[in-house]
């Protein structure tokens, strides 16, 4: 089994998981997502309840009504909940986690964060790089583990359902907490995962039934926006933002 997993497209607003609609950069971006994957064989669409997903599997498929008709829409792979931090602008939120992501720094520089021989001889390659130690919550909100048991049931409903290839619309926390899980990575880290996680990108998994489990096969695909920098994540957002 094949899932392609697609980041949204572009949101009409920079404010933090706010539910809105695409904005005209997103819908092209949907569109050419469309194109690029007018050859592949899908037999389900899925997105998450919320209106940029939404409008996303509806622009790239729209050329293939049996998938656009049928959207199989499940709250369970919604972005993950900023809580208190919904409607905050991006800037504000950097600003509110200022003093946590300071702490991680000055933790990883002391060498809290790294454990085994293996780490710590890597480390000189690592330099400052931000390895956080520690999940990060959302106030009145959710984290990694709390997203990945609501992804779950969902994750089973597309491994029960006999299809084969399958593609999901969600969001860039839901895939990067998904990759943690399967891949054996720790969630405080998932923002490794991409230093920027590109809008209408596709990330491709693959279940092997016979060993029941699952191979990455490919990450942040997007060689269908690179002829178009103002479509990428550089002129919308600092790098990281889930959303």
């Amino acid at each position: 089994m094949i899932i392609y997993l697609i980041r949204h497209g572009r949101q009409n607003s920079t404010d933090c998981n706010v539910n809105v609609p695409l904005s005209a950069e997103g819908i092209r971006q949907a569109e050419l997502l469309g194109e690029r994957m007018k050859n592949y064989k899908i037999d389900a669409l899925y997105s998450s309840d919320l209106k940029r997903a939404v409008e996303t599997a509806q622009v790239a498929f729209k050329d293939r009504p049996e998938l656009a008709d049928n959207i199989k829409i499940r709250q369970g792979i919604a972005e993950i909940d900023f809580g208190s931090l919904t409607g905050v602008h991006d800037s504000e939120v950097k600003r509110f986690y200022k003093e946590y992501y300071e702490e991680q720094l000055n933790d990883f520089m002391e060498g809290k964060s790294q454990k085994g021989t293996a780490l710590d001889e890597v480390n000189e390659y690592v330099g400052e790089f931000f390895v956080p130690n520690a999940e990060m919550w959302y106030p009145d909100g959710e984290n990694g583990p709390q997203v990945l048991e609501r992804v779950m049931p969902v994750l089973h409903e597309w491994i029960d359902s006999g299809k084969q290839n399958i593609a999901v619309v969600t969001h860039g926390g839901v895939i990067r907490i998904l990759l943690c899980a399967l891949f054996g990575g720790d969630f405080a880290k998932r923002l490794m995962f991409g230093t920027s996680l590109e809008n209408c990108s596709i990330t491709q998994i693959h279940f092997d039934e016979k060993k029941h489990g699952f191979y990455l096969d490919r990450f942040n695909d997007f060689a269908h926006l690179e002829k178009y920098p103002e479509l990428m994540r550089s002129t919308f957002l600092a790098p990281n933002g889930d959303m």
